[in-house]
């Protein structure tokens, strides 16, 4: 089956020469305002609520607060359901401990169901979003959000209602601009052209999972962002762990190694999917790169995803200090063109149908060999 054209414009051939030395080199936020790291921390650690395996405790979570600031990252994201809402509370407080909270950008998600057997307790409508947004302001300890996103899409609420309550959230300064997570690129583009027709408030980033092994947005979600100027947070851009290095997948998608991934990898939605004879591959090249570069599996997966034209940031958490400065580290050094190539070759996703139509190779047809040029 053919793979994805990579003439497709959100490859990597215009960010390859360009040098990442720290989390200083701040980038565009879409079509906004804000400047943000290439690199957020995932505050999905800050908490006990989860148990240990999932948190950093709170004497280290301080740690990995400071130490991300203090390497000059400025974006923070959490969520209304991390750690049973304990992320937000422990990110407030370390905002507040630093005296630092207008430096910072931080993003935060609501829609998940608060209250059992509570229709109206979760989803996009108006009544529980602003709910939600309320609740956070007060556990973040903050009085605006820089970013707040829809953390899933609901199929019952109007794109319409989405949007008028966003814009009554930004006129009242209770968030500075909004975003969807894990939302179908047609509502999401239904979204954005309504905002245009009415003058409000556009999307200003969307969050999809995007690794490696989870190039799925390249089919609709990132040439909608390119298209329409959005935002693109990749979360999950080491696949729970997976490309660390730590797990071994053998030829029958089976999963060996140290870690909590080897409880989790046929029951957790998000990597289940993932045993597949082409990500075999992936994370056996990813393995090979790593070790004639001396940098380590999850440096190159991470490298290889801040060099992508058409993502803003990635999202990245740590149980440990230790791991936060191992990530952070993949800002320090270059992939060569050899090793990207290989890298985009080999995770590409495969063209289904209809997508098989958009590649290159297909196009050409249309035109019977002529070499045409959009200007």
């Amino acid at each position: 089956m053919t793979a994805l054209s990579k003439d497709l414009p959100f490859f990597h051939e215009d960010k390859n020469a360009q040098t990442l030395a720290s989390l200083r080199t701040y980038r565009t936020l879409g079509n906004t305002g804000l400047k943000v790291s290439p690199i957020a921390y995932g505050a999905g650690t800050f908490g006990d609520a989860w148990g240990e395996a999932w948190s950093s405790g709170k004497t280290q979570a301080e740690a990995i607060f400071n130490h991300y600031v203090n390497s000059g990252g400025n974006f923070f994201d959490t969520s209304d359901v991390y750690q049973d809402g304990q992320s937000e509370q422990w990110l407030g407080e370390f905002t507040r401990n630093a005296g630092n909270r207008d430096r910072l950008v931080i993003s935060t998600k609501g829609t998940q169901n608060q209250y059992a057997n509570d229709p109206n307790g979760g989803g996009n409508g108006r009544k529980h979003i602003i709910k939600a947004v309320e609740a956070s302001l007060k556990r973040l300890n903050t009085d605006y959000i820089d970013l707040y996103f829809l953390h899933q899409w609901d199929r019952f609420t109007p794109p319409e209602e989405v949007l008028s309550t966003f814009e009554v959230l930004i006129q009242q300064g209770k968030i500075r601009h909004y975003g969807l997570s894990n939302f179908p690129a047609w509502y999401t583009t239904k979204l954005q052209l309504l905002a245009y027709q009415s003058f409000r408030n556009p999307v200003a980033a969307i969050q999809n999972q995007y690794s490696l092994v989870a190039r799925h947005s390249d089919y609709e979600h990132l040439p909608m962002c390119q298209h329409f100027d959005i935002g693109f947070m990749a979360w999950s851009p080491l696949a729970n762990g997976l490309l660390t290095g730590k797990y071994q997948v053998d030829e029958l998608g089976s999963l060996t190694g140290q870690g909590r991934l080897t409880d989790t990898w046929t029951t957790d939605p998000s990597v289940a999917h993932m045993a597949t004879s082409q990500n075999i591959s992936v994370i056996k090249t990813l393995i090979e790169i790593a070790q004639a570069s001396g940098h380590t599996p999850s440096q190159i997966a991470l490298n290889w995803l801040v060099k992508h034209q058409g993502l803003t940031s990635l999202v990245i958490g740590a149980r440990k200090l230790t791991q936060l400065k191992e990530n952070l580290a993949a800002l320090e050094f270059e992939l060569t063109a050899e090793q990207t190539h290989t890298l985009d070759q080999v995770s590409q996703p495969l063209a289904i149908s209809p997508y098989n139509y958009h590649t290159a190779e297909m196009q050409s047809l249309i035109h019977t060999g002529t070499r045409i040029e959009k200007l």
